[in-house]
């Protein structure tokens, strides 16, 4: 699956805005990433790597101070981003997809003022071949009609709506719908003062259309940030199997709970060789941490996306007329620092497997550990069956380690 994802971030340094955007492209398997609003000036690449990972190469074009900033991110193994052009409102280049597809992209932060925005809609027109498949997306900083707004001021279709309207049907650019909440933006104030308004939307024009008819759009969930990370994918989802693993979990110990249970089995009695003793502590101790998991916390993935679900229902309800009321929310409000922790438990999760811990702080075990597994995997290697008469039958197979 090929998607690519669009968030104004404010803020591309913030904890939890690395947390969420590692679960997102995690989740959906994202090839390209645009953030707007990063707030940044310059960032290196070990700063990348903490943000999403070593595999992904990037451009930046930086802020002004604490304002604007935009960082275009792409896979290094499966795709290639080739820069055309770079300014303050937009990043313009071509993304060569898995499938050697050759793709227009531009990464938009549109200023909030329409006669600054006539720049972005000139360079967008000058750098990108309109006879190429073309992705455009990002923060417009406009709305294009009274659906989408609510709060504030009464709706007007302004000069700088009408002018970035007339740049989508001359640039032959077509909003594809989107699933997810309608509102992509709140001002996060209370009463009569909230104002929520679609200013994010991915755009594409028709050869796009012809190459990804199931392409949809969809408003991911909004944390206590401003925006909606929006993502778009041009293929269908498939389903994706997931092996479990019992093994101690390093987010176990951010539970005081779980030291006291440690304290508990680890002081009951034990006879035997000291050895012995060492083992039948650390079984018992691992078996009572797991079922106190099993019966306690949630998996992870799951709290992740029942929290998603419940704050997607909880943003649809506040863009409707009736908006929500003061429980729903202080539910809202909670839902997202839940999610925000539990999204920092994840990236723990995520540190363990990918032994980012054991580099930093060492394992005596590791070499045991995989000198065993390869020996186990050399023992189920069949090299030869012999069947009757003794011919031996050279068979090179490899089965899956159990």
């Amino acid at each position: 699956m090929s998607s690519i994802l669009f968030w104004n971030c404010r803020g591309a340094r913030k904890k939890q805005t690395g947390h969420y955007l590692r679960s997102l492209v995690g989740s959906n398997e994202v090839i390209f990433v645009g953030l707007v609003e990063t707030m940044i000036e310059d960032i290196t690449r070990t700063e990348v790597d903490r943000l999403i990972g070593s595999n992904w190469d990037f451009t930046h074009f930086p802020a002004a101070g604490r304002s604007g900033g935009l960082l275009a991110l792409w896979r290094r193994d499966t795709t290639r981003f080739v820069v055309v052009s770079m300014m303050n409102q937009a990043i313009t280049g071509y993304l060569v997809m898995p499938n050697l597809q050759k793709w227009g992209i531009a990464l938009v932060y549109a200023s909030k003022y329409y006669h600054s925005r006539r720049l972005l809609w000139d360079t967008i027109s000058s750098n990108l071949d309109v006879d190429l498949p073309m992705i455009v997306g990002g923060d417009f900083n406009c709305c294009l009609d009274q659906s989408e707004k609510k709060g504030g001021r009464r709706y007007t279709y302004s000069l700088g709506a009408q002018e970035m309207a007339a740049f989508l049907v001359d640039k032959d650019l077509h909003d594809l719908g989107f699933v997810g909440p309608r509102i992509t933006w709140t001002n996060n104030k209370v009463g009569n003062n909230k104002i929520w308004v679609r200013l994010d939307r991915i755009l594409m024009n028709s050869e796009g259309i012809r190459l990804a008819p199931l392409a949809t759009i969809k408003h991911l969930v909004r944390l206590a940030l401003d925006h909606c990370p929006l993502l778009l994918n041009l293929t269908s989802s498939s389903l994706r199997s997931m092996n479990r693993w019992y093994r101690f979990e390093d987010i176990w110990m951010s539970y005081p709970t779980t030291w006291k249970l440690v304290w508990k089995e680890w002081n009951k009695s034990d006879y035997g060789q000291p050895a012995e003793v060492l083992n039948c502590k650390c079984s018992r101790t691992l078996r009572a941490l797991f079922y106190w998991s099993r019966n306690h916390l949630k998996e992870l993935g799951d709290l992740k996306s029942s929290l998603e679900a419940r704050l997607e229902e909880l943003q649809e309800l506040e863009s409707s007329n009736n908006g929500l009321n003061e429980v729903h929310d202080y539910e809202m409000w909670r839902k997202a620092v839940e999610l925000n922790t539990t999204l920092a438990g994840i990236a723990t999760w995520w540190r363990q497997r990918r032994k980012a811990k054991w580099i930093e702080d060492g394992d005596a075990n590791s070499h045991f550990f995989h000198s065993f597994a390869s020996a186990r995997r050399r023992g189920n290697r069949i090299l030869e069956v012999r069947i009757q008469m003794e011919i031996g039958l050279k068979i090179q197979l490899l089965y899956r380690s159990s």
